[in-house]
């Protein structure tokens, strides 16, 4: 209870202090005016003042700051008793005194309470708590005076007025405290304590006259309340409303709701057995009408609150309140203009969260989404988020005119780590998809979202900040690699991927050192297809895990069956990161050389550079792993990556190949075969062997042989061969040419 405003406490402090003067004041005329004293009700209020005063010191198990807050309306109270007990029978312009007094002693508590039923459901779309504590307060002040007129309880006008001030701020005071703990269960003690006080004080002022000993157990009852509500006042402050607390609190209320309903038409039946004329009566049915119309307009905008927000939700993101794919999905729905559809994805985000966390990367969507947002400002156009990485754009106009937006909103999107602190070393650009939606395109809703999909495919495969547009061409490379993907995973299944074997051969003697294992696919349907196709296929669909496990399989099954570990000669198979990334690749390559009883150091895994990128990665400790086993690894393609030379000295690393592309530098650019040797030269200096690639003539065979790299692959001097022809080449010895000397390959 201590979440919500307290009463000010200097206010509340000076009307204390001013009161118990009065009391004082009040109790050197007692000798002159016994008559209008009640001794036990003066002695009840010093009572409360006292125990008001050294609440806040004593060992009470809430916090002080509440205990001190509730003995400062108590002590109000407290001081308003004992006054009221030196003023039995006295009345101001006609209204009783006493009464008066009762009722103004209560009106910090009743504060205190209205503060903390406001506060109980901020920031909440639920009615507000006093307007229920309110439709309560008029169906038990109508119970209450109907209730108090028959038994007697009435009298001349003056009187009347002041028990009806009396019963209203008790009952506000009762009910206000019945919502709270209907809305707190753990409050219920503390406010059953304030209610019996107020109820406490309606009796002692009602009867303090006419039946002293009932006003005198009032007292006893109000004083005992008090002190039970400062003993049961919780250790927790009042919660703010949320969650499924909230949600039981709800439910609470609506059988709460049901109370004054009942209390009303027991009241209505009493009137109708014995009808009374009573206008006070009917100002209170008045009442009950004003606060079941504000409970029932407070619920019905609390209604209107939560639908608006649910629809907020439903349609739009969280996180850069753009609209959602259903939003996008009502938009394409019978559209009354031609429209274009942009379809754009980040590239780079992976990045920025694999490395400063998703926090971070959802600043940098957020602020890829107000660079967006900004270009339409000036162009025009609806963005939507629909994906993680993926926002839509939906524009007036034909594909063309949604080109060029793409264009700019790839600009513009480029510029959006620059606005978020950590990430501007990190690049960010985006890759597009362009689709039409005219006026009329069938009953398929989603067609231009599927159409821009696949144009934004497209886009990939030409590379980062491409945008594509959907046309025949576009469909038809779809339509292909979606046969593929579909014939590969059957390919993968049946085993309809053959492996063929390039052998890598010594430059000085001529002998096969080992093979390459290489992936070829013939579909049965579609033909030959090219390894750099398939492989980009299985990548794009999660096949790569299982070709490469086929591969591996298959290549080391067939190479020992044709003796070739048994010559002594060894086998390199690719691996891909994700492979490496698998759960269980280690234990499937151990489970293989096991199973051929495979010298370790005869299998060698090749990886391309970029995997060794992130230190300490899971790729990284496999491959640790791998080479524990005794297995060799391999780095392919190297100089055509990120070059990091530093992962050289951290990882179990033995084989270094060159890329083709260098080894055609070595006879077309008069730099390339300074590279080359550069590149011997650190191998040699860190021990590692080097494998050149794409070896084609004798020209660059002997330009290998006079810089010391002692290996060599290539069409020089075989392409990759089927199993039936790998028992050849274990006896074959490739020629080293003569024509080529020292001479020519110092001209180079």
């Amino acid at each position: 209870m201590t979440a919500t405003p307290a009463v000010p406490r200097p206010r509340v402090a000076g009307v204390a202090v001013t009161l118990a003067g009065l009391a004082l004041v009040a109790a050197f005329g007692v000798r002159e005016r016994d008559d209008a004293v009640d001794p036990v009700v003066f002695a009840g209020g010093l009572a409360v003042l006292t125990l008001s005063a050294i609440a806040p010191v004593l060992p009470l198990r809430a916090p002080r700051a509440l205990v001190r807050r509730y003995a400062l309306t108590g002590g109000l109270w407290g001081a308003a008793l004992a006054v009221s007990g030196t003023l039995v029978g006295t009345t101001v312009a006609g209204l009783h005194a006493t009464v008066l007094v009762m009722s103004a002693g209560l009106v910090g508590l009743l504060l205190l309470v209205l503060r903390q039923l406001r506060g109980a459901r901020a920031e909440s779309d639920d009615s507000p708590l006093i307007a229920d504590a309110l439709m309560l307060t008029s169906a038990l002040a109508t119970a209450g005076w109907d209730v108090l007129a028959r038994t007697g309880q009435t009298g001349p006008w003056g009187w009347n007025a002041a028990v009806v001030v009396l019963v209203a701020v008790a009952a506000a005071l009762v009910c206000g405290n019945t919502a709270l703990a209907v809305e707190h269960p753990y409050l219920l003690r503390p406010t059953m304590g304030v209610s019996a006080m107020a109820l406490g004080t309606v009796v002692a002022a009602v009867c303090v006259k006419s039946q002293p000993w009932v006003s005198h157990a009032g007292v006893a009852l109000a004083v005992g309340a008090f002190v039970w509500t400062l003993l049961t006042l919780p250790r927790r402050g009042l919660v703010q409303h949320g969650g499924e607390s909230a949600a039981r609190a709800v439910r609470r209320l609506e059988v709460a709701s049901f109370v004054p309903g009942a209390v009303l038409l027991l009241d209505i039946v009493l009137i109708v057995v014995s009808p009374r004329s009573d206008p006070i009566l009917f100002a209170f049915y008045s009442t009950v009408m004003l606060a079941f119309t504000y409970r029932y307009a407070g619920t019905a905008r609390a209604v209107q609150l939560t639908t608006e927000r649910l629809k907020f939700q439903a349609l739009h993101d969280a996180l850069t309140g753009l609209s959602n794919r259903v939003a996008l999905t009502s938009a394409l729905t019978r559209p009354d203009r031609d429209q274009a559809l942009v379809l754009l994805e980040l590239d780079g985000l992976d990045d920025v969260n694999d490395v400063l966390g998703v926090a971070v990367g959802d600043a940098v969507i957020l602020a890829a989404s107000q660079a967006t947002c900004a270009v339409l400002a000036e162009t025009g156009g609806r963005a939507f988020r629909t994906g993680g990485d993926e926002f839509a754009v939906l524009v007036d106009g034909d594909g063309i005119d949604a080109l060029r937006l793409a264009e700019r909103l790839i600009a513009a999107i480029s510029t959006a780590p620059a606005t978020v602190d950590g990430v501007e070393r990190f690049p960010l650009t985006a890759t597009a998809g362009v689709a039409a939606a005219p006026r009329e395109h069938g009953d398929d809703v989603m067609l231009p979202f599927v159409q821009a999909d696949i144009a934004l495919r497209d886009a990939r495969q030409t590379g980062e900040g491409s945008v594509s547009v959907f046309s025949g061409s576009v469909a038809a490379a779809h339509h292909r690699r979606s046969l593929l993907r579909e014939r590969l995973a059957e390919a993968i299944r049946d085993g309809g991927v053959d492996v063929h074997y390039q052998p890598v051969v010594d430059f000085l003697s001529g002998r096969v050192i080992k093979f390459e294992a290489l992936a070829r696919w013939n579909d049965p349907v579609l033909g030959r297809i090219s390894p750099v196709e398939f492989i980009a296929i299985a990548e794009e669909s999660n096949l790569v895990v299982a070709l490469g496990e086929s591969v591996l399989r298959r290549a080391v099954d067939w190479a020992h069956a044709a003796g070739v570990f048994d010559a002594g000669v060894g086998l390199a198979v690719n691996v891909s990161v994700v492979q490496l990334q698998s759960p269980g690749f280690a234990d499937i390559v151990r489970e293989i050389l096991d199973t051929y009883s495979l010298t370790p150091a005869l299998l060698t895994l090749e990886l391309t550079e970029s995997v060794f990128l992130d230190e300490e990665s899971l790729a990284e400790r496999v491959v640790k792993e791998l080479a524990g086993l005794g297995c060799s690894i391999a780095i392919d393609d190297f100089g055509t990556g990120y070059s990091a030379f530093g992962y050289l000295g951290r990882l179990p690393v033995h084989i270094l190949k060159i890329d083709r592309s260098l080894t055609q530098a070595m006879t077309d650019d008069v730099n390339g075969q300074s590279v080359v040797t550069c590149v011997v030269d650190l191998a040699n200096r860190l021990g590692l062997t080097v494998i050149v690639e794409g070896v084609e003539t004798e020209q660059q065979a002997a330009i290998c042989r006079f810089i010391s790299a002692p290996l060599g692959q290539g069409w020089l001097y075989s392409a990759a061969v089927p199993r039936t022809q790998l028992a050849a080449q274990l006896t074959h010895v490739y020629g080293v040419g003569e024509t080529v000397g020292l001479r020519d390959a110092r001209a180079v």
